[in-house]
């Protein structure tokens, strides 16, 4: 699919950049968050698979940094692109969950500057254009518009145009 390669380099320009955090959560918080960061240094991004991430009840990025999430950024989207797993489901609506969570109080959405902003909305734009039917499946075409609608929100300075 030509334009999930461009997606995909368009996430690698604006993410690809980031140093390796040396750790993935915050280690000291409790045990689950040092199992966590554990699990994220042994993954490559380039090797990221869902087995890594797509149990959502033991998903690694529910307690990952923003760091974390964006060094992995261009792989969880490259998840999102793929065909559903017949184990996992499709690893898109996961993914949404850490994108739209909090709204713009999300970390994740704070961590990022307005060039990776932007890559984020054209995935979900993307996601919408490209797999609407999968969204549909999972009831989440909803969630998918409005999380685009955040991602994409005109800023002055890094505060939301009303």
């Amino acid at each position: 699919m030509h334009g999930d390669q461009r997606i995909l380099e368009l996430l690698k320009q604006a993410f690809g950049k980031l140093d390796r955090p040396a750790h993935f959560t915050d280690v000291s918080h409790c045990d689950e968050c040092a199992e966590q960061d554990t699990r994220l240094r042994l993954c490559n991004p380039r090797a990221l698979s869902f087995e890594d991430v797509a149990r959502a009840a033991f998903d690694p990025f529910c307690v990952a940094s923003p760091e974390a999430l964006g060094y992995f950024f261009p792989a969880l989207a490259r998840l999102a692109l793929a065909p559903p797993s017949p184990d996992h489901g499709w690893y898109a609506s996961q993914l949404l969950f850490h994108l739209q969570v909090d709204e713009v109080d999300n970390r994740f959405y704070r961590y990022c500057n307005d060039s990776q902003r932007v890559a984020v909305a054209r995935l979900l734009a993307h996601l919408l254009e490209t797999r609407a039917s999968l969204a549909l499946a999972d009831l989440a075409t909803e969630r998918f518009i409005q999380c685009h609608r955040l991602w994409s929100a005109p800023r002055i300075d890094g505060q939301l145009l009303n």
